[in-house]
């Protein structure tokens, strides 16, 4: 680890843990790796390759054409010593406690967390916890899109009457609808060492180098992820669908063409068409590839002999022709599809919230 000094441009080399000094070795392989950077194919073995450095001043010109400060980035990090992961560990247990009925234990996990990832500023619940986790996690630009469409659904909550569809939504959909964010957040994060190797690129809008490889290739563990994803962002989905019949003046469950009962019998890939006239709510399905997402649910996908690129066949049941992307576009475009689920988590809390009610629980009491 180099570690540089911001004042006087001193800079000092330490080993982490499981790594020691050693004498040079000049017929040694370099291998480079970098946890949250993809390595162009060409310098993966070069010895003064630095792939980290060119990449982040291609992020730093895509937060100048978003408007988007170093500040902001800087608040949408991790503090040094914390990872998403780790506070996620402690978010999951504290709901998992709140969810057994265990609530005094979840409190508790709750107000010790704030003191481990955020000084003591005080968590109100778990919502509250769980919005600014998320909004970490998606960074500045997805954040513009969660107020966006936070606030087109409360243009339609209020100006509609939307009483049926809270109700509706209260006695029957909620704890589902939360189990299903929870689920495939945690899939997530039990990978997450594979899919940080884009998060950063992603949450800015930028695509990686197509040429690039990446330092770990743990393809087994993710390969289901983007067809597990899909089927949980489309399930996700009947929300806008039933606000967007609200607006059109009809009731939630009376779409233009079918009711709720027959939406719901469609297939995945036709369950984004009632709401397309809806510019704001399109904006979050842009990452919903169903050749993928049949591939990858059903396993009918793999990896290459070299490791640098994902096989799969396209059309129904996997029998039309073979296509092929690079690994790191199925890690980029798998993280984009859970940051638009992230995205649809954060704008649910915020509806809740607006009602009095609660996603996940876990008010304080004092």
């Amino acid at each position: 680890m180099l570690t540089l000094g911001a004042k006087n441009g001193e800079g000092a080399f330490s080993c982490s843990d499981n790594a020691e000094f050693c004498d040079e070795a000049a017929e040694a392989l370099t291998v480079n790796l970098d946890p949250n950077f993809v390595i162009p194919k060409g310098q993966a073995n070069l010895p003064l390759s630095f792939p980290r450095l060119e990449q982040m001043k291609t992020m730093v010109k895509a937060m100048g054409s978003h408007g988007i400060s170093l500040e902001q980035m800087a608040r949408a990090s991790r503090e040094p010593g914390s990872t998403f992961p780790t506070e996620w560990t402690h978010l999951r247990k504290a709901i998992g406690l709140e969810t057994r009925g265990k609530s005094k234990l979840s409190r508790r996990e709750i107000d010790k967390s704030s003191e481990l990832f955020y000084g003591g500023e005080g968590l109100d619940s778990l919502d509250d916890w769980l919005i600014r986790f998320l909004r970490r996690l998606i960074g500045p630009l997805y954040d513009k899109l969660f107020e966006k469409i936070s606030k087109e659904v409360e243009r339609i909550i209020e100006t509609k009457d939307a009483s049926g569809l809270l109700k509706h939504y209260h006695a029957d959909l909620r704890v589902a609808r939360r189990d299903a964010y929870l689920a495939i957040l945690t899939d997530y994060f039990r990978n997450y060492s594979e899919f940080s190797q884009v998060l950063y690129r992603v949450r800015l809008g930028v695509l990686p180098p197509e040429d690039a490889v990446t330092g770990s290739t743990n393809f087994e563990n993710v390969k289901t992820f983007y067809g597990d994803a899909f089927e949980t962002f489309a399930g996700l989905v009947e929300l806008f669908t039933m606000l967007n019949n609200l607006d059109a003046g009809r009731k939630y469950d009376q779409g233009e063409r079918l009711t709720l009962k027959k939406y719901r019998e469609l297939d995945n890939a036709s369950k984004f068409n009632p709401f397309a006239n809806n510019a704001v709510f399109n904006e979050l399905c842009v990452e919903i590839d169903n050749q993928i997402r049949n591939a990858s649910h059903h396993r009918g996908i793999k990896l290459s002999e070299d490791r640098h690129s994902v096989l799969y066949r396209s059309g129904k049941g996997g029998t039309g022709d073979e296509q092929s992307m690079t690994y790191v576009t199925f890690l980029d475009r798998s993280t984009r599809l859970l940051l638009q689920i992230a995205v649809f988590l954060c704008v649910e809390i915020m509806m809740n919230f607006r009602q009095g009610q609660a996603l996940f629980g876990g008010e304080s009491t004092s």
